[in-house]
């Protein structure tokens, strides 16, 4: 004789298969993907080596990134003349360049030829404004392409070992390029 189950007790209904899936989602997978977007989204790569490059300057010297390695950290600003928001920092970084210049940093600025920009318009351009830090066009985009450079300007701080300390997407002014450049100094 089977018994009845108590007035008010029932045992609980079956549930489907795959019912922990929402709480598990809920719980630990939303999470840990919020947490990756939020780090991919931060624009800080400072954990990551440098692609090294090789460009000849506008002065007819040569440029590698590797040469500076354990003996300047550099600044890496590209940029392309018809680009309003590169004009417009151009003067913050001679600014900074000139503040910082006994200091061991090295600015270089990396044309990037984008629609009818030519290197004699870029040269043309440092010249009417005076700029004296150096200067070299990444022919073929190919430094940008490894750099994954996305929107003009981006400016890369990259420290004393050839790791990218920032990456700093838009204008910068010049109390922003010294402070960012001292951070890098201290470690």
């Amino acid at each position: 004789m089977a018994v009845p189950p108590a007035i008010g007790w029932s045992s609980p209904a079956p549930r489907p298969a795959g019912h922990r899936w929402p709480r598990v989602a809920a719980r630990v997978v939303f999470p840990i993907l919020l947490l990756l977007l939020l780090a991919a989204c931060s624009g800080d790569r400072g954990a990551q080596q440098a692609p090294d490059f090789q460009v000849t300057r506008f002065d007819g010297a040569e440029f590698r990134l590797s040469d500076q390695v354990g003996r300047s950290p550099v600044v890496l600003n590209f940029w392309y003349p018809t680009c309003p928001p590169c004009r417009a920092e151009m003067p913050a970084f001679e600014k900074a360049w000139q503040q910082l210049r006994d200091e061991g940093v090295r600015f270089l600025g990396m044309f990037v030829p984008q629609g009818f920009d030519s290197e004699q318009d870029a040269k043309d351009f440092i010249e009417e404004l005076g700029l004296t830090y150096d200067f070299a066009t990444d022919k073929g985009g190919r430094i940008a392409r490894s750099y994954e450079l996305e929107y003009f300007p981006t400016t890369f701080f990259i420290d004393r070992s050839g790791r990218i300390f920032k990456r700093h997407i838009a204008t910068l002014d010049e109390d922003g390029i010294v402070r960012i450049v001292r951070e890098m100094a201290q470690g």
